[in-house]
């Protein structure tokens, strides 16, 4: 096991607006499955061929022209078809998509906790993980105890959401934490601040035991970790893993977790002075967007991990209610191979509410730390759609960032578990940040835009949290980000 040093974290200021800001451009919108598995790409086109030997092109031109004539007379009796089809028998108003089943999984919790949980249709099925399941009437709220829980949709309702939230203390001293149910996956990276008061918790969902690695990396690259190979998580149960007895110091560590075939949910939970937190793992990217990094925080530290065997370049981009600008300081961000580092937001930031772009030639992890008093909060990635939700304990704020280079305009509603509804309209410039507090009742949060945007909810009221929004089924976007020519 190797120390970790602390080199303590990078200074930045706030810089002036930049000129090269990162601009983004909406491409065709992929399929669900797409939108879960990164950007768009575009099929390929089959290659032509040349005429077959024997075969003389001019009786290929042949074929191809009786064949146009054919579809020619086929679209006209289409055309003649459709039109003698009522008006009201074409409409599709009202209908509703039936989209696949998904199941999401919330981690156990170190202290007792609720799931909150939503969709765009007003059923769902919640139970605890390895039991059997209900269907209730959403949004809902169910008290969960310390157990991991299953929310699932079936097909033709709306895609789940779910968020859970752990209480420490009572009465007015109580604190909460929240964090994000999610879909099972074969890995990804946990970016931990302070491994002496951290562990991982892995949950295996599935009906066969899984095997899980876990690679570990700090300031100085590598840690060598004994027994982080070919972990054992029995099917559908949990298994903790102590960052203590793997890494050594309070130096900022990534957990990079794979499988082999099996599919995990994993999360970091950290408990100490500055209060608990617990947030999912995500995966690296050459672009990331960060949503909702609360207003009025005391500090904003950028974890950055890098885990490729060559150095990352990285840029950072703030979207704020003014504007996009480039923090000072990390508009160059250099980290060496399968290294973690921190960069201090702080100052730069200056306690304003923003949504941030990560930019870098390699495929990189990066998450924010926001404190504020006594307690900390993890803002993670989140993929940019055209419809995003949130199942929320409480109201909160929504924080809603434009990351394309055109007006996106916002429509919003958010539906308390009380049955009031709440709606709300807005015009989000280029690379800017909105936000809105919602109150203090929990519910279901539904925004759609006319442009893909990044959306999350943060909670101040008592105890520091902040949760992205999740992507709407068949709502998913690729946003392509220019990187800066300087990071090639």
């Amino acid at each position: 096991m190797t120390p970790v040093p602390d080199d303590g974290p990078r200074r930045a200021r706030r810089g002036l607006p930049a000129d090269d800001d990162p601009r983004t451009e909406d491409l065709s919108e992929p399929t669900p499955a797409a939108a879960e598995a990164g950007p768009a790409r575009r099929a390929e086109e089959p290659e032509q061929t040349g005429a077959a030997p024997g075969h003389p092109v001019r009786s290929a031109a042949r074929v191809g022209a009786l064949r146009a004539i054919g579809f020619a007379v086929l679209a006209l009796a289409v055309g003649i078809g459709s039109g003698l089809v009522p008006g009201q028998q074409a409409s599709t108003s009202g209908v509703s998509a039936v989209v696949p089943g998904q199941t999401l999984v919330c981690s156990p919790s170190l202290q007792n906790a609720a799931v909150t949980a939503a969709s765009t249709s007003r059923t769902l099925r919640v139970g605890a993980l390895g039991g059997s399941d209900r269907e209730v009437q959403v949004p809902t709220s169910v008290s969960v105890g310390k157990s991991a829980q299953v929310v699932r949709s079936v097909s033709g309702q709306g895609r789940p959401t779910a968020t859970t939230m752990s209480v420490t203390g009572s009465g007015a001293a109580a604190t909460s934490s929240w964090t994000n149910c999610s879909t099972a996956s074969t890995g990804g990276t946990l970016i931990v601040e302070d491994p002496s008061i951290s562990d991982i918790v892995v949950t295996n969902p599935e009906a066969e035991e899984a095997s899980v690695d876990v690679t570990l990396s700090g300031a100085k690259g590598v840690i060598n970790a004994t027994g982080s190979r070919g972990l054992t998580v029995p099917a559908r149960s949990s298994r903790v893993l102590p960052l203590s007895v793997w890494v050594s110091g309070r130096s900022p560590v990534a957990a990079s977790l794979s499988t082999d075939t099996s599919r995990v949910v994993a999360v970091a939970r950290t408990s100490g002075a500055n209060g608990s937190q617990t947030f999912p793992m995500s995966s690296p990217a050459q672009n990331l967007w960060i949503p909702a990094v609360p207003s009025q925080v005391s500090a904003s530290e950028l974890l950055v991990t890098n885990p490729n065997s060559t150095r990352a370049t990285a840029k950072v981009t703030a979207m704020a209610a003014g504007g996009a600008f480039v923090p000072e300081g990390a508009d160059e961000i250099e980290v060496e191979p399968y290294s973690t580092i921190t960069v201090d937001l702080g100052k730069a930031l200056a306690g304003e509410a923003v949504g941030l772009s990560v930019s870098a030639n390699i495929a990189v992890g990066a998450q924010v730390m926001a404190t504020k008093g006594k307690d900390i909060t993890m803002a993670t990635p989140a993929a940019a759609a055209t419809s995003l939700q949130s199942a929320l304990p409480r109201g909160g704020t929504v924080s809603l960032s434009n990351p394309t280079n055109q007006v996106a305009q916002i429509n919003g509603s958010y539906r308390t578990s009380s049955g009031s509804t709440v709606t709300f309209t807005a015009s989000l410039p280029a690379s800017s940040t909105w936000t809105r507090d919602l109150g203090g009742t929990g519910g279901h949060l539904l925004v759609s835009s006319d442009h893909a945007i990044i959306g999350g909810v943060w909670y101040a009221g008592a105890g520091l949290s902040s949760v992205p929004m999740s992507v709407v089924s068949g709502a998913g976007r690729a946003v392509r980000l220019s990187v800066d020519p300087q990071l090639s």
